[in-house]
């Protein structure tokens, strides 16, 4: 069964893909703009790059391998067979030919790894130093075939699937796919953003091959989970959680800012993934109603060097007990420790069903918390909303956000924040 652009079985939809908006502001500032797309050829695409001054060529890798999933059988899990159909298949490369840009789509998910790593390996040869791999990964489940992608504009992506297509297998997990592109950098990866399709992700890496040791902290990945029955409170799954371990992986010495308590399992759960870990503690500091100008002057209060930087800031749910003035003064606070990939985890609760006070949160595993047991809410105030917190911080926007998923708990939502640095004229 192969899905055809113009079958009647098919249904398309679009989409906003926030990767191929990265990869259009990539090339609007490259010089020789030449794109290698693995996909479909299409006239939409073919279009879009055309108004960028691109050079594409097309390859249709995707309808090779959708070819190979839905053939017979006995020949689909014949990997040796299929890499020496794909070598004639790329053998009209030109020895000097390099590319820019090469497109996979959900290439990926329907290759095993080994495969994958000879394919990108192959490829490596006309890719040059920074060269930019675009890849869609599917989070849960992957369609039985390869899907079409149109690009209609920066912002926009148009797909043709089956419409009796059955999700059947598990996707590879990101950090192995790393382990098996040994000349990519990960270099940024989009998730639940708004106007993204439900569960896809889009990973986004960086052709370095004079630096192979990319996964630097990848086994420590796997870290064992920390005894259950140890920990207070219920188990919540945490999305954003598994995001943020998934980029502290791909960062040399990682530094981490938690500013709640300093609890020992966290600390340790921590260690896996940087040496440097700073506690705040402002949990205390909350629950004793700190003054905004506390905040502002007190040197001590994040336990850290005045020019510091961080990669990953836990405020867990913290903010939601901050006042207005408070809020702004912890943002001043901490924009001299962050740089501009640093991302925040901003835990907020839905209504009404915030703890009275400040709890502490658990870390079990890179996607598992246990969160307190609640016996009080807090009702006395405005609760904190995700649009009122940018309003009240300005310059601040939502990389991801993670709400009412399966196992997470009810009315508590997740959000991976950017706080912007204001260039300041003398």
């Amino acid at each position: 069964m192969v899905t055809h652009l113009n079958a009647s079985h098919t249904q398309d939809a679009k989409h906003r893909y926030p990767g191929i908006t990265f990869i259009a502001q990539a090339l609007s500032i490259n010089s020789s703009r030449r794109v290698l797309d693995l996909g479909s050829a299409s006239a939409a695409s073919f279009n879009f790059f055309m108004r960028k001054g691109c050079t594409v060529r097309f390859e249709n890798i995707s309808q090779f391998v959708a070819d190979q999933v839905s053939g017979p059988v006995e020949s689909r899990g014949d990997s040796k067979a299929i890499r020496a159909q794909l070598e004639g298949y790329l053998g009209g490369f030109r020895s000097h030919e390099k590319f820019d840009v090469v497109l996979t789509w959900d290439l990926f998910s329907f290759l095993d790894l080994e495969t994958i790593e000879w394919l990108m390996e192959m490829l490596g040869h006309f890719c040059h130093e920074n060269s930019l791999l675009h890849s869609v990964r599917y989070i849960e489940q992957s369609p039985l075939v390869p899907v079409q992608f149109q690009i209609v504009s920066d912002h926009e992506v148009k797909t043709l699937a089956d419409r009796h297509q059955a999700a059947i297998r598990a996707p590879h997990s990101l950090p192995d796919l790393v382990r098996h592109l040994p000349f990519y950098h990960l270099d940024t990866c989009f998730a639940q953003q708004s106007g993204m399709p439900m569960g896809v992700s889009e990973d986004v890496f960086r052709f370095l091959p004079s630096k192979k040791n990319v996964l630097r902290h990848g086994a420590k990945l796997d870290v064992p989970a920390v005894d259950t029955g140890s920990l207070a409170g219920k188990p919540h799954r945490s999305y954003a959680l598994e995001v943020l371990c998934d980029h502290l992986a791909h960062i040399e010495q990682p530094r981490i800012l938690d500013l709640g308590a300093n609890i020992a399992t966290n600390l340790e759960f921590y260690n896996n993934f940087s040496s440097h870990v700073v506690f705040a503690q402002l949990y205390d500091d909350l629950k004793n109603n700190i003054t905004p100008e506390d905040i502002l002057v007190n040197e001590a209060l994040l336990n850290c060097e005045p020019d510091e930087k961080f990669d990953v800031i836990f405020t867990w749910g913290l903010l939601g007990y901050c006042t207005q003035e408070q809020l702004v003064a912890l943002k001043e606070r901490l924009l001299p420790h962050i740089h501009e990939s640093t991302k925040i985890h901003v835990v907020i609760y839905a209504g009404y069903t915030q703890p009275t006070t400040p709890d502490k949160y658990y870390i079990k595993n890179t996607h598992t918390l246990h969160l307190p047991e609640v016996q009080e809410y807090c009702n006395t105030h405005l609760p904190l909303t995700a649009i009122r917190l940018l309003k009240i911080l300005g310059d601040a926007s939502y990389e991801s956000s993670f709400i009412m998923k399966p196992g997470m708990a009810p009315n508590f939502f997740e959000h991976i924040l950017v706080l912007q640095k204001q260039e300041v004229n003398n």
